[in-house]
């Protein structure tokens, strides 16, 4: 016969096995909620302990995916902020067009009222240079010195984008202190003003540039003149493709395509007097006065006590709106349309696309000389 204690060791681990059961038993199907809980607390150890090894272990798989999301919630942060961050401001190089030296079409600067003025030929430049001049405190425009050199950089004594450092004029051409501007004509009468002025009325300036000798041909240049003295509307047009001049190229030429973005204002020819009167009201000097009060709301004129821009004061008298349809034909107005279409797609002009003549006048292709 054994020891008492051997005796009790089978039934106390019949007890056990038997407890252990009945709890596992209990705790995971037998009782209902409340009975559930209330049984827990009877108990003298944490019945939980024998699935904790498998919660342990469902934790770590949530805290790994809490972690990849993390990473990839941060990862997409991170390049939405970059994308935020991304400064689309355009940057000048010394090769951009309206930098270059010497240029005649570069922007004016008129530091006095933080302006940056982009001019376009045949588009009233010349009273905007007689009118910086007078800003600067230059003296009047000589009456014996034609004004064909006041577009000259060399001989105007106005200050140009090119005179400043590359860092001076990118704050010009992006600061929100600054003023960008710039005046453009409707294209049609545009290249009508461009062929009254350039080819009937001086005809040397149309000659110098486009009926030059080439290869030897003598004859070419005679026939070229001979246009010329004709004053030849469809020979000017078909010109204008192979001898390229500021005076009839599209507008847009005459800025870098990356800044034309950067303009903060934008006249026209058609109401230049109201939209000229409009920029030097928004204008104002570092005394706080306007261009307008300063100088554009009289002195101008043949007697000096008119507005800047009115009637009187422009020296294109062609008045090329007018004439329009005097020198356009069905044909020449579609060429037109077509080779400076670009003008009217523009996304800062804004040109209205009008027609000359009614629908039954415009020939097809095939029937017009000029395409």
């Amino acid at each position: 016969m054994g020891s008492p204690w051997s005796r009790c060791t089978v039934p106390v681990v019949l007890l056990s096995v038997t407890c252990a059961y009945m709890t596992l038993t209990m705790n995971n199907v037998l009782l209902p909620g409340d009975a559930q809980a209330l049984f827990k607390q009877s108990l003298p150890y944490n019945v939980d302990n024998t699935s904790k090894e498998s919660t342990i272990h469902q934790n770590r798989g949530e805290e790994e995916d809490n972690d990849e999301t993390y990473m990839v919630r941060e990862k997409s942060k991170k390049l939405n902020l970059q994308n935020k961050n991304v400064d689309h401001t355009p940057v000048l190089k010394r090769t951009d067009l309206i930098y270059k030296t010497g240029r005649w079409g570069n922007p004016i600067v008129i530091k006095e009222y933080k302006l940056l003025f982009f001019t376009i030929p045949k588009v009233a430049c010349t009273e905007w240079k007689l009118l910086f001049r007078r800003i600067l405190g230059l003296p009047e425009w000589p009456k014996d010195v034609p004004l064909h050199d006041l577009h000259d950089p060399t001989i105007n004594q106005l200050p140009y984008l090119s005179n400043f450092t590359l860092k001076e004029a990118q704050e010009m051409l992006t600061s929100d202190e600054w003023t960008r501007a710039v005046f453009v004509r409707e294209p049609k009468e545009r290249i009508l003003s461009a062929f009254l002025n350039k080819f009937v009325e001086e005809p040397h300036f149309f000659v110098g540039k486009c009926c030059r000798i080439q290869n030897n041909m003598d004859h070419e240049r005679k026939f070229c003149m001979q246009k010329q003295n004709e004053s030849d509307f469809v020979y000017f047009l078909n010109r204008t493709l192979d001898c390229r001049n500021p005076h009839w190229t599209p507008q847009f030429e005459a800025v870098d395509k990356k800044w034309w973005g950067q303009m903060t204002f934008v006249g026209y020819m058609n109401q230049v007097a109201e939209d000229a009167e409009h920029l030097l009201k928004s204008i104002h000097s570092s005394r706080g006065t306007s261009a307008w009060d300063d100088f554009g709301k009289t002195g101008w004129g043949s007697n000096g006590n008119t507005a800047f821009m009115v009637r009187d004061t422009a020296h294109h008298a062609t008045n090329a709106h007018d004439k329009l349809k005097k020198y356009y034909t069905p044909c020449t107005e579609k060429f037109v349309e077509s080779h400076w279409a670009h003008e009217w797609k523009h996304d800062i002009f804004h040109f209205e696309m009008f027609h000359l003549f009614g629908e039954d006048e415009y020939m097809n292709d095939k029937e017009c000389a000029i395409k």
